[in-house]
């Protein structure tokens, strides 16, 4: 399974998928615009259909913080506000409950900043 991390905003992939020899037939991608602050991300469940192309725009309110789904091997740094903000575009996993937490040092709160990213079968 292949992740993706695009840092400017503005390029887009098309996902597709074979279903048979010759055919292809593209899929929307489902974004979601995730914000980052002291010491939440909003929102805190991410909401996804397996198998699904993926594209999360992540941005902070303040200063720079990490986004990382340790089992999806997913770990960028989201730049301070006013940042370009950070893409990373993947393939919904398997049905799930996988956790969302800050990786980078971000104060006195950091370590109860988390997330979860839940992906449902189609």
């Amino acid at each position: 399974m292949g992740y993706r991390t695009i840092t400017r905003y503005g390029r887009a992939m098309a996902a597709a998928v074979l279903l048979s020899p010759g055919a292809v037939v593209h899929r929307p991608v489902h974004e979601v615009q995730i914000v980052a602050s002291r010491f939440t991300f909003e929102p805190a469940v991410i909401e996804l259909t397996a198998g699904e192309p993926v594209r999360l725009v992540l941005r902070s309110k303040d200063t720079v913080h990490g986004f990382a789904v340790p089992t999806l091997n997913i770990d960028v740094q989201v730049a301070k506000s006013g940042g370009e903000p950070t893409i990373v575009e993947f393939v919904a996993p398997p049905p799930g409950r996988f956790e969302i937490a800050c990786s980078e040092f971000c104060g006195s709160g950091h370590v109860h900043m988390k997330a979860a990213l839940i992906s449902s079968s189609p």
